[in-house]
This record gives structure tokens, C-alpha cells and sequence, in this order.
């Protein structure tokens, strides 16, 4: 792992550390368990269970990702253009496919709205 990388988790971690004190552990294992049982409950009033966790699941694993970009809308002047660009990549890797497959699971479809392609199976240039 990059140090870019090391250093965006850091800077997140310390901006909600600031915002949230103690409860910056729930971000953190067993608190996004935590977080996964009470969204999976709610949700199995409209799903299965092992759907409404499974969808609990594809939501809440990328919670890292969402809290760099909340850091991001609230302290931009806290990154340097590397970690901005680090923390985005880490994002577009990660939380797209969660969120397609809990779109999925929850029976609303996944679309090409801004026409680009992104559900063709061919790979294209940046």
C-alpha cells in the first residue's frame, strides 16, 4: 500500500476523530458490524434476510470511501492533490461495484443513464 494511501486514512481519520470523537470506532470493526445488523434489520421488513444483509453488507463495506469523500466536502484545504487523486481512485475502485450489487439485490436496475458505457463488457480508455 502506497503511503499516499496511509497518509489519506490518516487525514480521514483524524477529521472524524475531531467531528465524532469516540465514536470514530464505529467506522472500524466491530462497529461497521454493528452498523451491518441494525441496516439489515431495518431492511428485512421488504427483503429476505439473508438478502437484507447481504444488501447491508454492499452498503456499509465502502464506509471508508464515503467518509473520505465527506472529509473531502469538508476539509478540502486538509489533502494535497495526491491524496485528493489516491482517496478518489480508492473510492472508484471500491464502492461502484457495492453499490451496483445492492441496487441489484434490491431490485432496482443498474443503467447507463450518462450514456458511457458502463455496462458494456468491453473495457475502454480514461
Amino acid at each position: 500500500m502506497s503511503n499516499a494511501h496511509d497518509t489519506v486514512r490518516k487525514k480521514v481519520e483524524a477529521i472524524f476523530r475531531e467531528l465524532a470523537g469516540e465514536r470514530i470506532a464505529r467506522l472500524g470493526e466491530p462497529g461497521a458490524q454493528a452498523t451491518r445488523d441494525t441496516l439489515a434489520s431495518a431492511l428485512s421488513a421488504d427483503y429476505a434476510l439473508d438478502t437484507a444483509r447481504d444488501i447491508a453488507f454492499h452498503l456499509v463495506d465502502w464506509h471508508t470511501d464515503a467518509a473520505f469523500m465527506m472529509a473531502v466536502h469538508l476539509f478540502p484545504e486538509r489533502f494535497t492533490p495526491e491524496e485528493l487523486v489516491t482517496g478518489a481512485d480508492m473510492l472508484l475502485i471500491h464502492a461502484p461495484n457495492h453499490l451496483a450489487a445492492a441496487a441489484k439485490l434490491a431490485g432496482h436496475p443498474i443503467q447507463d443513464v450518462f450514456e458511457i458505457g458502463v455496462l458494456d463488457d468491453t473495457d475502454h480508455d480514461a
